[in-house]
């Protein structure tokens, strides 16, 4: 079967035409790609702008970092509060909780009392100095990123871990050891 030159060139045309369209294609999924990501980031922007102001904030009105007010708030709705307590409900290192009580029991914001049954054991308290800066210091006392995430549907929490665990992942250089440190400062 002989293929005329008209249709042999309409087969290229059509081929062409198909190949560009084809092209066209992936620079439009490439630009729409571009596009969300730089929509995200921006997303990401207004998420450590925020959480950043709110620290200062909490730092002009209280005279205390955003990590040391979230610890004072822990210690203020937990009777009996332990260190190791303390450090699993901000999820950070007992080592970093340590001294932050430290800063915290030197400015006169909580005491540290042993347990008379075991001597190992330290309850953490507020004294009123602790109580009043806590008083005058804006909410949401853990910081509007964790308040934030907290207010989330189980289901959305699990999805968005799951987008934020891929997006490390694709990071070059990430700070693993930065998963277990305060956002705010102490």
């Amino acid at each position: 079967m002989k293929v005329s030159k008209i249709e042999n060139n309409a087969n290229i045309g059509i081929a062409l035409e198909k190949r560009d369209n084809d092209m066209m294609s992936s620079t439009n999924t490439q630009a729409d790609s571009n596009t969300s990501a730089l929509e995200t980031l921006k997303l990401f922007r207004i998420i450590f702008k925020s959480a950043t102001r709110h620290f200062h904030e909490i730092e002009k009105i209280a005279g205390i970092g955003g990590a040391s007010l979230w610890a004072l708030a822990e210690i203020a709705e937990n009777k009996n509060l332990t260190v190791s307590g303390l450090a699993k409900a901000m999820s950070v290192h007992q080592s970093t909780v340590s001294n932050l009580i430290e800063k915290l029991e030197t400015g006169g914001y909580v005491t540290r009392t042993r347990s008379v049954d075991d001597r190992r054991i330290v309850f953490l308290t507020m004294t009123d100095q602790g109580h009043g800066v806590l008083a005058k210091a804006p909410p949401p006392y853990r910081g509007i990123l964790p308040d934030a995430l907290m207010r989330l549907s189980p289901e959305t929490l699990a999805e968005l871990n799951h987008h934020l665990s891929e997006l490390v992942s694709n990071m070059e250089l990430k700070q693993d050891s930065s998963a277990y440190e305060p956002l705010g400062g102490t």
